[in-house]
């Protein structure tokens, strides 16, 4: 596979012409509105835009799924490369590719075409490696996460050890030190509770700041989507067309598994044991080079796999396998044919190839229907059997028997309520109420914690009557916090029934004439969420190891979070450090939100600054059941908080005649900090003021800044 090779005089002329049949107008926010005759043509251009805005990380994307990430940033990286080879590796993309179907390997054709176009008209922005995409990268499409997967980099090194004389900069993944994840929400809500008549859908992901593009792509084929896919990738993962519009959320429903192997030596090789046989275990070698000090190294693994799927763990002096879909051409498919769906039937037939893990959706449309799934692939287990933890691999009773049918997991159609919700929450509160019917089903298909954030969706959407886009807005923004509601008032109660802590009186007065409403003024909202903070960081503590993400997510998405375990003095004691705490950063306590909580947008190359430029932002993370999840943290030198996690591209939908929608990114759009559109969204992003959606082609023409086509304009 050589990514080096110069682009021949074929290849530009042909480039060159495809472009020209590729039109690209920049609406007045900065949104790329992309027209082309062919569904292929369109992907050119989304990869292309891409490009224009965020190249580097569009680059890192790809090196990381080819497990090159080594090759970058040196030995650091080697078990992150690993992990990914273990799953798949450019040989295999490459035969997926063939496997394909012509329609497919067009749009692949497509996607490399357009990155390499940037790269060849832009030659002063030099990659970093890989000087030629090729058209099998969107087969590197299904590596598992790690943490997801209840593992650790301890625990892949344990299994796959460097040579002794290798010394890297290596920490485990201490899970209890990470940010809390901010999680993401989907909304659908039926005409029957619209002013007028009109499906709505709240399309509202939580992630990392700068890592997609809010984009429009139309073709003569049928294509018209607007939304926001993840860089590197040519679908776009949650948005609408004209017809219907789908939301994913994270699930703990998912379809990794990890499976303890008896593995014993037979004449010089490995078996493993499975229904009293004993079968060879498949080895490769895997060859990871490194930079080292200016050149390259390489390091080499011999590696494992049993029919459950690749070694990754020792734990105990046993291998561990771990299990999961292999689906990466029909993946691909399916993300973009959901995008040219327009009955819900169709949409439904796309989900009912069950090959997405770790997703649930929510789903609105034109002709008045509203749906949520829970899951998607989710195997069929022994329902007796915790498979949060490794469950014995040397027998075909715990392994999977089957598919669930899409109508087998938890969903709701049509509900007569007229709305369904999912906060990365459990299904059994989708439309409000408690379903014990749903209850039933096997715990596997719903491991989720009833989040704070769907507290707040539930509280919100009941009797819901007469909702527009801005009632949709405002409601989506709700600066209630239920977990200060929960939590607030028993250390209130604490301070009362056991201290006589003077230092604490002023403080618990505040928080007693708390409404648990966050403010960037409150002085409350600073306690709160500090002192929850240290709440939840105290339950991971005292959580079993290994961490089972089953356990912790439902810790940091704030679900189940308690003071069980933490005594009235502790409760005080943590009050009493978040005092000190503020009193060290700031010379007193009495901090508003505001001045700790802030966003500021800077250069990539640019850390976070107290002296720099930054907006006060009234949400906080998602523990403590801010619809408007935020998530931040103090710089290296700062001592205010400033935003890494959140809202990225929101939008809200009413599916009638003529679509209508309204949208907010973190910033703008643009990756450029001499561009307007750098930071031209920042005010309404925190002050929860949409733009207008330009979705018809007259409209974007009206709020035309400008238009191009790829390789003319130059920036």
């Amino acid at each position: 596979m050589v990514f080096s090779q110069a682009f021949t005089i074929t290849e530009k002329t042909n480039w060159a012409k495809q472009a020209k049949g590729i039109e690209i107008i920049k609406d007045n926010w900065g949104v790329p509105h992309i027209y082309t005759n062919t569904d292929a043509d369109a992907v050119f251009g989304m990869m292309y835009v891409q490009c224009e805005e965020y190249f580097s990380k569009v680059e890192d994307m790809i090196i990381s799924r080819m497990g090159r990430t080594s090759e970058v940033q040196g030995k650091s990286s080697i078990y992150k490369d690993l992990w990914s080879r273990l799953y798949i590796d450019t040989l295999q993309a490459k035969n997926l590719y063939l496997k394909a179907s012509p329609a497919q390997k067009k749009l692949c054709d497509a996607y490399a075409a357009g990155i390499n176009y940037y790269i060849l008209t832009h030659p002063n922005n030099k990659p970093k490696l890989l000087h030629r995409i090729q058209p099998w990268v969107p087969f590197l499409n299904n590596i598992p996460s790690l943490n997801n997967s209840n593992l650790t980099d301890a625990d892949i090194k344990k299994m796959y050890p460097l040579p002794v004389n290798y010394s890297i900069a290596f920490q485990n993944n201490r899970i209890e030190e990470e940010d809390p994840k901010a999680g993401s929400n989907g909304w659908a809500i039926s005409g029957k509770n619209t002013r007028d008549k009109n499906p709505i859908l709240l399309i509202n992901p939580h992630s990392e700041f700068y890592n997609r593009i809010e984009v429009q792509l139309v073709s003569k084929e049928g294509l018209n989507v607007y939304g926001a896919p993840f860089l590197g990738e040519y679908s776009i993962f949650q948005g609408f067309n004209e017809f219907c519009g789908w939301m994913h959320t994270v699930t703990l429903s998912d379809a990794k598994d990890l499976f303890i192997e008896n593995i014993k030596s037979m004449n010089g090789s490995y078996v493993y044991e499975y229904d009293n046989n004993w079968l060879p275990v498949d080895s490769s070698k895997i060859t990871i080079k490194y930079k080292n000090e200016g050149k390259l190294d390489s390091i080499s693994f011999i590696t494992y796999k049993t029919l459950h799927g690749p070694i990754v763990a020792k734990r105990n002096d046993k291998w561990i396998a771990a299990k999961s879909i292999n689906e990466n051409i029909e993946l691909l498919n399916v993300h973009w044919n959901i995008t040219k769906s327009k009955t819900f039937s169709e949409f439904k037939s796309w989900l009912d190839k069950r090959v997405m893990t770790g997703t649930n959706t929510i789903y609105a449309d034109k002709a008045g229907n509203i749906g949520y799934w829970h899951g998607n692939f989710v195997p069929i287990r022994d329902a007796k059997l915790d498979y949060t933890l490794p469950v014995p691999g040397n027998t075909s009773a715990t392994n999977w028997k089957g598919v669930h049918a899409l109508n087998d997991i938890p969903n709701f159609v049509n509900p007569k309520n007229g709305w369904v919700q999912n906060c990365n929450s459990t299904p059994l509160f989708g439309n409000g109420y408690y379903d014990t019917i749903m209850a039933k089903k096997p715990f596997y298909m719903l491991p989720d914690g009833h989040t704070p954030r769907a507290v707040n969706a539930v509280r919100l959407l009941t009797n819901i009557k007469d909702a527009t886009i801005d009632t949709i807005i405002t409601k989506s923004h709700s600066p209630y916090l239920a977990n200060g509601n929960k939590f607030i008032p028993t250390l209130v109660k604490s301070y009362d029934l056991n201290s006589n802590n003077d230092r604490l009186k002023e403080p618990i007065q505040i928080l007693r004439n708390w409404d648990f409403i966050a403010d960037t003024n409150s002085i409350a909202t600073t306690i709160s969420v500090l002192w929850v903070e240290k709440v939840l960081q105290y339950n991971l503590s005292k959580l079993k190891r290994p961490l089972t993400n089953e356990i912790n997510y439902p810790l940091t998405n704030g679900s189940n979070i308690s003071l069980d375990s933490i005594s009235p003095i502790m409760q005080l004691a943590f009050l009493d450090s978040v005092i000190s705490d503020l009193n060290k950063d700031w010379g007193s306590w009495l901090i508003p939100w505001g001045k700790i909580n802030r966003f500021q947008r800077n250069a990539p190359d640019v850390e976070p600054s107290d002296s720099l430029f930054s907006l006060a932002v009234t949400a906080t993370p998602s523990f403590m059941g801010s619809l408007n999840a935020y998530s931040s943290k103090k710089a290296k030198n700062t001592k205010a908080r400033y935003g890494t996690t959140g809202n990225t591209f929101v939008a809200v939908v009413s599916f009638g005649p003529k679509l209508k929608a309204k949208s907010i990114f973190t910033g703008g759009n643009s990756s450029n900090p001499t561009s307007k559109h750098f930071t031209d969204q920042a005010n309404g992003y925190i002050n929860h003021e949409f733009k207008n959606v330009n979705f018809y082609k007259s409209d974007v023409l009206k709020n035309k800044e400008i238009s191009y086509h790829p390789g003319e304009n130059i920036f």
